[in-house]
C-alpha cells in the first residue's frame, strides 16, 4: 500500500500556479483520466463515476474489503535505522 502526494516546496516561486495545478489534478474528471491512463487507483471518490469499469473492477487496482484488511503501511524509521538502510541500498545499487 502506498500514498501519492502533491506538495509545494516552502520556497516555491509560483505558489498560486502550483495550487491551481493541484486543484486541476484533483478534479474528478481529471483524476479519472489519470487512473484510466495508468491503471492506478486515486483517492478522489467523486472520480469513480468517470473511471473505466475495467479499472474499477480490477482488484489489483481497487482491492476489495478482505484484501484491504490485510494491507499495512510501513511506519517511519528512526534516523539511525534509515541511515543504515540507505547505506545498504547504496551498496546493492553500486555493486560494492
Amino acid at each position: 500500500m502506498w500514498f501519492d502526494n502533491l506538495a509545494i516546496p516552502k520556497d516555491a516561486a509560483h505558489t498560486a500556479e502550483a495550487y491551481a495545478f493541484i486543484d486541476y489534478l484533483l478534479r474528478p474528471d481529471v483524476a479519472a483520466k489519470n487512473s484510466n491512463m495508468v491503471a492506478y487507483a486515486n483517492g478522489n471518490l467523486a472520480s469513480q463515476k468517470f473511471v473505466d469499469k475495467a479499472v474499477l473492477d480490477d482488484k489489483g487496482v481497487y482491492p476489495d474489503a478482505a484484501t484491504m484488511a490485510k494491507l499495512y503501511i510501513v511506519g517511519a524509521r528512526d534516523q539511525r535505522a534509515q541511515r543504515l538502510i540507505n547505506r545498504l541500498w547504496t551498496k546493492v545499487k553500486t555493486g560494492e
